[in-house]
């Protein structure tokens, strides 16, 4: 499980909305004084995500929760996310490329491929809300 730490800012419901800090690696990285992307985070900020997860316990605002986030559905998903659109995408474009078609179609077979990979992404993360939804550990 990954876990971090979230502030909560509103109970509506049965949804609770958390507000967490945005981490990035630069804080534990050797080289953080002489890094561009270092020196930029440390003028423009902290960044903060809100995030709307089931209510599932008694929560009061302003109280600190841990959220977590099962690593396997986060995995799988970014793994779906970016490498499922490109599959089709390359798959659309051979395809088109085989039966020899022009440049033109190929471009837009491929672009279509890169369309369906986003649908079926988006219709399968949709089905799988409850397995990748983060939720606040009982404590």
């Amino acid at each position: 499980m990954i876990e971090q730490q979230a502030t909560i800012v509103e109970v509506d419901g049965d949804t609770v909305w958390l507000q967490a800090e945005r981490e990035s690696t630069c804080s534990n990285c050797q080289v953080k004084q002489g890094c561009g992307t270092g020196l930029l985070s440390k003028h423009v900020g902290k960044k903060f995500s809100k995030i709307s997860v089931h209510k599932t316990t008694d929560v009061a605002l302003g109280q600190v929760v841990t959220l977590v986030i099962p690593e396997q559905a986060l995995l799988q998903g970014a793994a779906l996310l970016y490498l499922l659109p490109l599959i089709l995408l390359f798959l659309f474009s051979f395809v088109t490329r085989s039966f020899d078609l022009g440049e033109g179609a190929e471009i837009l077979a491929g672009l279509t491929g890169l369309v369906t990979g986003f649908a079926v992404v988006k219709e399968n993360l949709r089905n799988k809300i409850d397995g990748i939804q983060a939720k606040v550990l009982e404590e």
